[in-house]
């Protein structure tokens, strides 16, 4: 039900969209793409997922638990089928179930929601550089203020003193990782370094989709304006994303590039990013799933 809802609203943001936007212009824009760009962008997001894996792989060794690059890699990939079906990339949340048997639940998840906010203070700062460059005052305000507050969300979490009872164990291995970062930032390093580049990568994405379609942006308009299109993608009411990050990226895009591009954008943006990587991820899901059947199984 939950789904159909978000579908729901997903498409009720599109049909909002193409009121303002001719449908047949972006069909126009979409049909004469250059293919040669959208191997380019292929082969991009395949360079994205190698670095995502590198991250979760760094966020597993902040909290001692020494995981494979190729593990790593699946578990990644085996998500992408969920986020591309759940709002707010909520596909992540499975990695939870992928290492159950090896890492706390609640390690596992206090390690995803980090890894979020340490992704959305990065885009922040890249953000602040290109609105800086830009002198685009709004995209300042809101850059500075994600940066901001951030690191105070951090501190916080430090301070919490974490009363007994039965989910004090739970909060603990919440929080577990945050508290690391804190105390022991040489840790959050590696992190830090994979998500700066992930996000340089996906920003190089977004210019050769832009060129794919004619158009040629430049890279601190990109990383100007499209972190917010991201942090408005992450509000979880629509299906990955979609509809309101399209929205946000022809708010900011749309005095440069003519609108239908900037929805052709989007669209391939979702394309390449969620359902591209959820399809190829579908039997790597499968296959993990199977064998945490078959693992339950032969346990009980």
């Amino acid at each position: 039900i939950k789904i159909l809802f978000f579908f729901a609203v997903t498409l009720l943001i599109f049909y909002l969209i193409f009121r303002k936007i001719d449908y047949f212009s972006v069909k126009e824009v979409l049909l004469n793409a250059q293919w040669q760009y959208l191997v380019a962008a292929a082969s991009v997001i395949f360079l994205m997922v190698v670095f995502t894996a590198k991250k979760w792989q760094a966020m597993m060794w902040a909290i001692n638990y020494s995981l494979g690059f190729k593990d790593s890699f699946k578990m990644v990939m085996a998500t992408f089928p969920v986020s591309a079906i759940t709002p707010a990339k909520s596909g992540d949340l499975m990695k939870s179930f992928y290492l159950k048997d090896k890492v706390p639940s609640a390690q596992t998840m206090g390690a995803v929601i980090t890894e979020r906010f340490i992704d959305i203070f990065v885009l922040a700062f890249y953000s602040l550089i290109g609105a800086a460059v830009l002198k685009n005052y709004l995209i300042l305000i809101i850059s500075l203020s994600v940066i901001f507050l951030i690191p105070l969300f951090f501190l916080v979490v430090n301070k919490i003193k974490i009363p007994t009872g039965k989910w004090r164990e739970k909060t603990e291995n919440f929080l577990l990782i945050s508290k690391v970062f804190i105390h022991q930032p040489q840790k959050l390093l590696p992190v830090l370094f994979y998500s700066l580049m992930l996000w340089l990568i996906t920003f190089l994405e977004v210019k050769i989709l832009f060129l794919a379609l004619g158009v040629d942006v430049s890279f601190f308009h990109i990383a100007a304006a499209f972190p917010p299109a991201i942090f408005i993608g992450l509000i979880p009411v629509t299906i990955a994303g979609m509809g309101t990050r399209d929205s946000v990226i022809i708010y900011f895009f749309s005095p440069w590039v003519e609108s239908s591009i900037c929805l052709g954008v989007g669209l391939l943006y979702s394309f390449f990013t969620y359902w591209l990587l959820a399809l190829l991820g579908l039997p790597i899901m499968k296959k993990m799933l199977y064998n945490k059947q078959n693992a339950y199984s032969r346990k009980n």
